[in-house]
């Protein structure tokens, strides 16, 4: 078996960044790591590439229209990176893909002979794939020497019981074109999962437990019982469920289809408008990013209508969830707005001392990006934030392939 280091560069493009990190494997040590922010988004701010080398952070400010000038920069600047110091060069490339439908179910490497099958699984999440495969893409055309792997998001949901998944259409129209709940984020829940029994020092495994995935693009949460997710807020597609940037989330479809025949506009349009004209974006109006609207909330009211919604919304699928698992053992926070926004961490709780959950305001203020413990001593429930590190889940997967593909 492969038994020399190998430094795998880890690709996660979100709704509206990229995260990038160089780890070796198998000692899983971090050599360089950042993110892409706010990439083709309208913001008060610019694009910007915050990055991280040798304990060294270092920001890039940039014209970020699209994720594939991000992913240039990014080569750009490891390549700068590379001169100086060889131990950063990579062996390998590793690609989150949130919807693979039903062409693939397991981490599987990328070659002329697969590629198509992964392109015709661009509409299945209109928001994300089409930048992911971009850059599988490039990869495959510039640097056909480096293998290449991709994880898929959807892996942690694939138990989720029938009675949680089934929609209520003709079951020979979802038996047919697979209209089923897939969920997203499994990377994320996964791993929050495993870092916060650490900090906990207990085994979630065997709990109930809430993840509440808030990213500054999408958002989720997911029902977890026994270490198995049994419910996500996401559908078939990632548009279901809470409100994201740009993404309105849940809708009475018969909206839909009034504001179609009126307008006379095609599904394209009507896609293109849930998914990247809507949510925090479309009430907010100034940006799609809900920190922004958080700063302004005293004082603009399109800001507090954004944000009110976002945490109405949240408390839908959480205290439905709180319904299903019979209360919660533990509520996760993760991502930007979950681990960087005490504000949506104390609204969202504010509600649940109903269901005895309570957090310490001065510890919810205090928290810096860390794993912490911030729920009272009396709280019925653990709540924690947990950073969230989905690259080194995808460099732990596309390692294990690589392992068992090239065999030494």
């Amino acid at each position: 078996m492969t038994s020399n280091p190998v430094n795998i560069l880890v690709l996660n493009c979100g709704s509206s960044s990229l995260k990038y990190r160089l780890i070796q494997m198998p000692t899983g040590v971090d050599l360089i790591s950042g993110e892409a922010q706010r990439v083709g988004v309208k913001s008060s701010e610019g694009g910007l590439i915050i990055h991280f080398v040798a304990g060294k952070k270092t920001l890039y400010p940039r014209t970020l229209n699209t994720h594939l000038e991000a992913f240039l920069s990014v080569l750009e600047i490891i390549a700068m990176d590379a001169k100086e110091n060889s131990l950063f060069q990579y062996h390998l490339f590793a690609h989150r893909y949130v919807h693979p439908g039903s062409h693939f179910s397991r981490t599987t490497e990328i070659k002329a002979n697969n590629l198509g099958l992964l392109e015709e699984t661009l509409p299945l999440a209109p928001i994300h794939n089409p930048m992911s495969f971009e850059l599988i893409k490039v990869c495959h055309e510039k640097y056909p020497q480096i293998p290449q792997f991709v994880v898929f998001d959807t892996s942690f949901h694939c138990q989720i019981p029938k009675s949680q998944k089934v929609y209520s259409l003709p079951q020979k129209i979802s038996a047919k074109h697979q209209l089923y709940k897939v969920g997203f984020h499994g990377i994320s829940h996964e791993y929050v999962l495993s870092s916060a029994s650490q900090v906990l020092n207990t085994d979630l495994k065997q709990q109930k437990v809430i993840s509440c995935h808030l990213g500054s693009g999408g958002s989720s949460v997911c029902a977890i019982l026994n270490g198995r997710s049994i419910n996500s807020s996401m559908g078939y597609t990632p548009l279901e469920g809470l409100i994201m940037n740009t993404r309105s989330g849940d809708i009475d479809p018969g909206l839909i289809f009034h504001y179609m025949f009126h307008e006379k506009i095609s599904s394209q349009e009507m896609e293109n408008i849930l998914n990247k004209k809507s949510g925090v974006l479309s009430l907010y109006k100034v940006s799609s990013d809900l920190r922004d609207a958080i700063k302004n909330y005293e004082t603009d009211p399109n800001a507090s209508l954004a944000v009110d919604l976002y945490i109405q919304r949240l408390h839908k699928y959480i205290g439905y969830y709180l319904l299903l698992l019979k209360k919660a053992d533990v509520l996760i926070f993760t991502d930007t707005l979950g681990v960087e926004e005490p504000f949506v961490r104390q609204a969202v709780c504010e509600k649940l001392q109903f269901w005895g959950i309570e957090i310490d305001p001065e510890m919810n203020q205090a928290t810096q990006y860390q794993s912490k413990l911030i729920s009272t001593e009396n709280s019925q429930a653990k709540v924690v934030i947990i950073p969230t590190n989905e690259e080194f889940m995808i460099a732990q997967n596309a390692y294990k392939e690589y392992r068992h593909v090239y065999r030494s």
